[in-house]
Formats: C-alpha cells, structure tokens, sequence
C-alpha cells in the first residue's frame, strides 16, 4: 500500500514543484515582501506550497484506501496503478502549467493569457492522444519516477517554515497578576499621562440610534453617556467595511497611503510602526486589544508588535480558529478555509446546536468584562482597544433583546439568516424582508448599548475615572435602504459611512455637540493631542479636541471604497467619498463621475441630485471633486508621495 501512496503522491507532488513553485514564486514574492520581510516572505512562500502538498498527501491517502480495496477485489492490478498515477501528473501538470500563465498575464495581456491557456490544454491533450492515452500515461509516470529527486525540496520547505523569522504570535492569557511590558519605555513623567480607552462596534450605523434621531429608543445608554462626552455629529468611516477602516482608525492614514484595500488586507512592512498603539508604547503606555472580529485584528493587519498584551477574545472558537490562519492571509490555505470552512458549516449545520443557532455568537457584555478584567491587571497610563463584532450580522441578540423590535419567529436563528436574508442588492420586492432585518439588527444595537453603558458605568467609578478618557465609535454603518442591504457598497453610501464618535474625558460634566466634518483619521492625531503627545508627520488627520486642534469646521471628510483596486500599485478604479455639512459626492474613478446628495432632507440617498433643479447649487460638486483630486491625486496617478493635508475651506 505505502509504494501505492508514493506512486500517487510523487503524481501530484512534481507537477507542484515543477510548475506552481515557480509560479506562486514570481507572483507572490513581490507582493509578500511588500506586507513581510523578505525572509519572511520566503518563508510565507514556503508554507504555502506546503500546504498544497499538505491538501494533496490527503486526496492521495483516501484514493490509496479506495484502489487497495480494489486491488484486493482483484478488480486493480499493477499497469492500472501506473495509468491512474500518469493520469494525476497529467491534469496536475496542465493545471500547474496554467498558473505560469497569470504572473505573465500583466505582460501578455488577459485576451492572449486566454488564448494561451487553450493553447497548452488543447497541445497537451494531442500530445498524450498522439502517444496513445494508456501508453502516454505510463510514461508519465515512468517521467515521475525519474523526477522524484525533486521531491528532496519537500523537507527543506518544512525546515524554512520553522526557522523563518515569521513572526508567529499566539494569543497572550489575560494575567492574574499586573503586567510588566519589557518593551515600553517607562520614561519620566508618564504616570501623569492619562489612560486611553477605544471602543468600536463593528457595523454600527448612526442612522438606527436614538442618539442620532432615530424613532427606536435603541440608544439610551450612549445618551446618557453623551451627556458627558464629546459628540461628534458629522463623523464618518473612511471606508464602508472593516480591514481599512480598522487601519485608518489606528493610522491616521486613509487606504489610499496604509494601502488597505481589502478584507484581510495588511499593512506594508515599511508602515508597521505607522500606527497608535507602537506610538504610545513608545511613549510608556502599556498597550492592549481585544478584537471579536479577525478582519480587524492587529494580527491580521500586521501590527501585533505595537500592544503589549492581545488576549483571545471571549468568542467561540471557530470564529478564531487560531492566530496562524489570520497571520497566513492570502495564502492559499487561509482562503481555502475561510471560503468553504466557517461559513459552510455554520450554514448546513448550526441548527443542530442551540447555543450555535439561537443565542449570539459574540455577546457585548462578555467581550467588556474580559475588558474590565484586562484594566484591572494593567499599569498606568495603558490604552486598551476593544473591538466588538456585534451589531454586525447576523443580528441574533441575546435573550433580553430578542423580540424587543420584532416578536416572532422571523431571524430569529442563525440558520434561518444563513438562507433566507438577501444578497447585497435587493430588489423592491425584498424591502419587507430587509426591514424585518433591520429591527433584528436594532435588537443588536439595543444589546450593544446596554454592554456600553455598565462599561462606561464601571470605568468611571471609582479611581479608574480620574484620568482615562473613553472613546467609543464605530468601524462602519450598515444599510437596509434603496437597493443595498449590510456594508461595503461599491457606492460608498452614507448609512455604510456615518457612524457614531463620542469621546469623555476625565471629569468630564457636561456635553458638547460638535458639527465638525470628521472622519477616523482624525482619531489617533486626537487621542494623541489628550496625551500630550505630539503628531507625527505622516497622520493625514487632526486633532478634533485637545491641544494642536487644527479641523475648520467647513473642511471635507473622506471615505474611499478601493476592494477592486491592486493595493501593490496605483489605484485604477474605486470611489472616494467627500462630505460636506449635508452634502454627501460620491466620485468614481478612472470614469469621473459622481452623484451627489442632500443627506439633511434624503438620508436614505433616493434622489441624486440634478443639475435642473432650482435648489442644486452647482459650485458643490465641482468644488468637492476639486477637493478630492488636490488632496489624492498624486496617489490616483501614481506619484509615491501623498498630497498635503487641506487647508482651503469648502463648501
């Protein structure tokens, strides 16, 4: 049986060696050492194509199972073994061949990759047909034998997965004792500096809470809290899903220069140290994040070094399967499992557990009291970044909140939101079904504001309160209007972009309203200014409040959508948002158009304006498109260095 399993696996194994080594080499070199070392990109290289041998040796041991039960049948004999083992080389062969083709695509152009891939597969089925196909396949498998030497790469792809410098980090346990960061220079006068806390909800929309004037009392607790906060009315995401707007809430940067275009996108190597946490490390603090969604988290955007602590979430365990699967992203085994593992499962099987079907995946007060229990082992001055995936879909809460907005059985469980909610677009017909979603996800919100307020409640108490400011925003909205349900619209609409900002300081005993353009660059250059830590040069946002305050109230905020740009080049098509007082332009590129809005009468964005009606003053797009070309042309074009930061008032 073993020579069997060999024959089989070397069938498969020197076609990948052979072919795809050399392919995913020229491909993914390039861009791995853009977000890796170059040592570690090898390594990450390596452990890519082990993979696949990993995923082959599998495929190779259930077919060993199935033809030595055959051959003890009397049904498979010796020349039948040699033909199946030419017949693997041959289809890995012209597969692996194929993948040649694409790193030469940028070369050749996509219309002859085409024709060139039809080329090889018709040449390679004459070729085997003019030989005879039981004899062709034999000599394949006789070209095996004699090319199994190659096969000798196999441990030496192990032995650099192990020795690589890759960077591994594992989750850190939330200690019982108060933690020593053997990194952070405690310098003079730290002690002084206040504690940061950041808190931000994954897809939570300005548009379904209380505070912001929607009909359901789904927000009494960040009411409350507002009235000792800082409240930003105008505050918007940089983006309309998670990965880049986590980058630009920690960078102060937008995706056009951190380059985070993607889900799971990283940050290039160059700009690790570009970022909050690694700078108020530097500056003492002890530095700490508990993040519920992989999509944002520091190990997934490449940035783990700059906290001190990153404790697991309290979260179950098939949503973080491991911290190796989010430091492989874009490696073929990460997107294997992240396209037919997780979601497949939960959809064909989670009916079958009450805990995976009926009751939240995340709970919000779970995830705060890992908080509170982190802060309370931490030394001064800390900050803490906590990320919730609630109110994200799929919006089941927990039994408190469930049936608050919509009693019933619809959504009510995970399968049924699995199968039965939309897609992105919808059609006029669905609208009952979305709204139905939408007050499951008000249930959400409700459940996430009720977490908030007991945090808030015991964060202040206390001497915790005397010198640690709250920040509490979000990563993005979420949409149940005008054709799009949940994030991450091409268009860039303002439910996905306008999102929540209240930040409390110490003592703080009365509100503010702030109707400032802002966006989640602003964040890090103003939790920085309450720190007394000055900005570094390349933060494209400012400070909103504390010292070194530079926003003008009329000055434009931006969301860009680039998901179908290439992060490793110029950006070739995408949407840049700029918002204006009630003016939301939306402008695509390479094409030059743009739509334009009046968000303070059509929050929804049912009617673009036209350039006929009486109302529709026509100096606003043109000056808010000429903002977005003066302040991100150079980097449309290509230019390596990003545009200054604005200092013309807008309209």
């Amino acid at each position: 049986m073993f020579f069997r399993w060999w024959r089989l696996f070397r069938a498969l194994a020197v076609p990948t060696i052979l072919f795809l080594a050399p392919a995913l080499a020229f491909q993914d070199l390039p861009r791995l050492s853009f977000v890796l070392s170059t040592r570690g990109a090898l390594v990450n290289l390596a452990l890519e194509i082990s993979a696949v041998l990993a995923l082959e040796a599998c495929i190779v041991t259930s077919l060993t199972i199935a033809l030595s039960a055959m051959h003890a049948l009397g049904r498979w004999d010796e020349r039948d073994d040699r033909r199946c083992a030419g017949l693997l080389t041959f289809i890995s062969a012209v597969m692996f061949a194929l993948t040649l083709i694409y790193p030469l695509e940028a070369f050749i152009g996509s219309i002859l990759s085409t024709g060139a891939q039809a080329a090889l597969i018709l040449a390679s089925i004459a070729a085997l047909a003019r030989l005879g196909w039981s004899d062709g396949l034999a000599r394949l498998d006789n070209l095996n034998r004699s090319a199994q030497p190659v096969l000798t790469i196999c441990p030496l792809l192990l032995l650099a997965g192990l020795a690589g410098d890759f960077g591994w980090r594992g989750f850190d346990p939330i200690p019982g004792a108060r933690i020593a960061d053997p990194i952070a220079s405690k310098l003079p006068g730290t002690s002084n500096k206040p504690n940061i806390v950041l808190i931000s909800f994954d897809a939570l929309a300005a548009q379904d809470m209380s505070l912001y004037g929607y009909p359901l009392q789904t927000t009494a607790q960040f009411e409350r809290l507002a009235r000792r906060s800082y409240n930003f009315v105008n505050f918007v995401s940089t983006s309309d899903f998670t990965t880049p707007a986590a980058a630009s809430m920690l960078t102060g940067e937008y995706p056009l220069t951190h380059r985070v275009f993607q889900l799971y996108g990283h940050l290039p190597h160059r700009l690790r140290k570009h970022n909050l946490a690694w700078i108020l490390r530097d500056e003492g603090y002890t530095t700490a994040a508990i993040v519920t969604n992989p999509a944002a988290h520091p190990l997934t955007l490449r940035i783990a070094d700059s906290f001190s602590q990153i404790p697991r979430p309290p979260t179950p365990r098939w949503v973080f399967a491991g911290t190796p699967l989010m430091q492989l992203t874009g490696n073929l085994l990460f997107d294997a499992v992240d396209a037919f593992g997780t979601n497949a499962v939960l959809k064909n099987f989670c009916w079958l557990s009450k805990r995976c079907n009926r009751e939240s995946w995340i709970e919000p007060r779970r995830v705060l009291a890992a908080a509170q229990e982190l802060i309370g082992e931490m030394p001064q001055p800390y900050f803490v970044w906590v990320h919730l995936y609630p109110p994200h879909s799929p919006y089941v809460a927990a039994a408190p909140f469930r049936g608050r907005y919509l009693p019933g059985d619809a959504f009510a469980t995970q399968t049924q939101y699995l199968w039965e909610s939309p897609g992105a677009y919808y059609s006029p017909a669905q609208q009952h079904r979305v709204n139905l979603l939408r007050l499951r996800y008000d249930e959400s919100v409700a459940e996430c504001d009720s977490a908030l307020g007991e945090f808030a409640d015991w964060l202040a108490s206390g001497d915790r309160g005397a010198n640690t400011i709250l920040v509490v925003t979000a990563d993005h909205g979420e949409s149940f209007s005008n054709g799009w349900w949940s994030h991450q619209s091409p268009d860039l609409r303002y439910t996905e972009t306008h999102i929540p900002l209240l930040i409390s300081l110490p003592h703080q005993g009365r509100a503010y309203t702030e109707s400032a353009n802002a966006d989640l660059t602003d964040l890090a250059p103003t939790m920085l200014a309450l720190a007394g830590i000055a900005e570094p040069t390349w933060m494209e946002g400012h400070a909103l409040i504390g010292r070194g305050r530079a926003v003008s109230p009329n000055t434009p905020s931006f969301s860009m959508y680039l998901a179908e740009s290439d992060p490793f080049g110029a950006a070739r098509r995408g949407a840049i948002a700029a918002n204006s007082g009630p003016w939301h332009l939306v402008w695509y590129f390479p094409s030059g158009g743009a739509s334009l809005f009046d968000i303070a009468s059509d929050p929804a964005e049912r009617h673009p304006m036209l350039a006929s009606e009486s109302r529709y003053p026509k100096s606003v797009a043109a000056t808010l498109i000429g903002e977005i070309q003066r302040r991100f042309g150079d980097e449309l074009n290509g230019a390596p260095d990003r545009a200054a930061k604005p200092t013309s008032p807008n309209p």
